[in-house]
């Protein structure tokens, strides 16, 4: 029992075997650069552009711009399948009011949905509201 024990712990060190964490890997798995694009809007909203980054792990994309609970902030999260389609979430609290649709204030809780395709080392998305938001996603 200890020579099977100390033979798989020098296989697993020389990287021959790899333990089995029980997740599969996805074929976008890693870390992503995000660029959004918010054009100007037609209820007078000025235009803006955040670039941050994020990472998939197991599928699952997970991005934040800026600091929780405060303004200007966004978590953009949700799978993408191993084909390249996502069905992501955009969560996030308004900033500076010039920028906002619908005169918001600053600190104000929206939501968007984000359909998106990722192929090899890119991506696109969008969401739709007042105005067509645009993501583009680079793998890192």
């Amino acid at each position: 029992m200890a020579q099977i024990f100390l033979v798989r712990t020098l296989a697993i060190a020389a990287g021959l075997l790899i333990p089995s964490s029980g997740f599969a890997s996805g074929p976008f798995d890693g870390r992503w650069s995000i660029d959004l694009q918010c054009p100007p809007s037609s209820d007078g909203a000025l235009p803006f552009s955040w670039r941050f980054g994020g990472l998939v792990q197991n599928g699952a994309l997970r991005a934040e711009h800026g600091q929780a609970g405060r303004a200007a902030y966004l978590l953009l999260s949700g799978r993408i399948s191993p084909a390249g389609d996502a069905s992501l979430v955009a969560q996030g609290i308004t900033g500076t009011k010039g920028y906002n649709v619908r005169g918001a204030s600053a600190g104000v809780p929206y939501t968007y949905s984000v359909p998106a395709h990722f192929s090899g080392n890119s991506g696109e998305g969008y969401w739709v509201g007042v105005r067509r938001c645009e993501f583009s996603f680079a793998r890192q």
